[in-house]
């Protein structure tokens, strides 16, 4: 258990007595009995003092009011605050602080306490904690096919404006600025679009797979193996492989070799298999066409056990 008495935290000196309470989150904390250089006495908050967020029993705070009320602090400059006059429409707060005009750098003018001003706590009128989203001017800002054009009254959920753009295609949308400014969007959706039917173009499905994928040898950066479908966890070594969207589990094995070669298998099964099966039903449908439209690849698969695979290739090509 920490002792605090005897020491010292700023115009505080633990006297050594304390009491236990349980605070609103219902932990125990301590409040030391301190003597302050004014003469007070009362408990301090443990963790104020050891922070050192209270350092006397309140008279320094009242004498930093009295200070700064004292100062005369026209035409002074904090930041980019510039002090005008004593603000006339202001009371005193409860420790005598004094209230001063001063005007922002921005323009704005603003009634600030002397207190806040002559210990850095305020130096502009709240100009700077505005988000740029509020004001900024993107008028005719260009973001890949789209440009900004002017703003709507409405905001995102976020608080920030939504600007109506007009996109290369000749679509208009409205996307907020953060969208504009932060995220990738670069079109109304035209570039996305035209991407996947080039896409399309590129890439062979059959029965929902795709025989490029099938075909690529590329492996994920979180792959703790270096080998595609083979990982560690909770101390064994597994093997899946994700086929017509689906994931099968391949088994848990001791050593990594005993994964490699349950993965290769289902590779050799679906991969290989599909290849080859595809390549035969093509040059037939090629010969063929009516009959390949009475006749679609299918390919099925099951578990044979927790380990294997079984596969049938639809149609049946003699």
């Amino acid at each position: 258990m920490r002792n605090l008495k005897d020491k010292r935290f700023g115009k505080l000196t633990v006297l050594g007595a304390y009491t236990t309470f349980t605070n609103t989150r219902k932990r125990n904390e301590r409040k030391w009995l301190c003597r302050c250089d004014c003469g007070t006495e009362k408990y301090i908050l443990e963790r104020s003092l050891l922070s050192g967020a209270t350092k006397s029993c309140g008279c320094a705070t009242r004498e930093n009011s009295v200070k700064s009320t004292a100062y005369d602090l026209n035409g002074k400059v904090f930041g980019d605050l510039t002090v005008l006059r004593i603000a006339s429409d202001h009371k005193r707060d409860s420790r005598g602080g004094r209230w001063w005009h001063c005007r922002c750098s921005c323009g704005n003018e603003c009634d600030v306490l002397a207190t806040l001003l002559v210990t850095g706590r305020k130096t502009h009128c709240g100009c700077k904690s505005t988000p740029k989203y509020s004001f900024e001017d993107i008028s005719n800002h260009r973001f890949g096919r789209l440009t900004a054009k002017y703003p709507l009254s409405q905001r995102d959920y976020k608080g920030s404006v939504i600007w109506h753009c007009v996109c290369e295609c000749g679509n208009e949308v409205d996307l907020s600025y953060n969208v504009l400014m932060y995220s990738e969007v670069r079109s109304c959706g035209c570039w996305k679009r035209e991407r996947e039917s080039k896409l399309h173009e590129l890439i062979t499905h059959v029965d929902g797979t795709s025989i490029d994928a099938i075909k690529s040898k590329k492996i994920p950066s979180n792959n703790t193996s270096g080998v595609k479908g083979v990982g560690f966890s909770n101390g064994k070594w597994f093997a899946k492989i994700v086929f017509q969207k689906k994931q099968y589990h391949l088994g848990k094995y001791d050593t990594i070799e005993e994964a490699i070669r349950a993965r290769m298998a289902a590779e050799v099964l679906l991969f290989d298999g599909v290849a080859a099966h595809y390549e035969n039903w093509k040059r037939k449908a090629d010969s063929d066409p009516s009959w390949a439209k009475e006749n679609p690849v299918q390919i099925i698969v099951s578990k044979k056990s927790a380990s294997e695979l079984t596969v049938t290739f639809l149609p049946i090509i003699a």
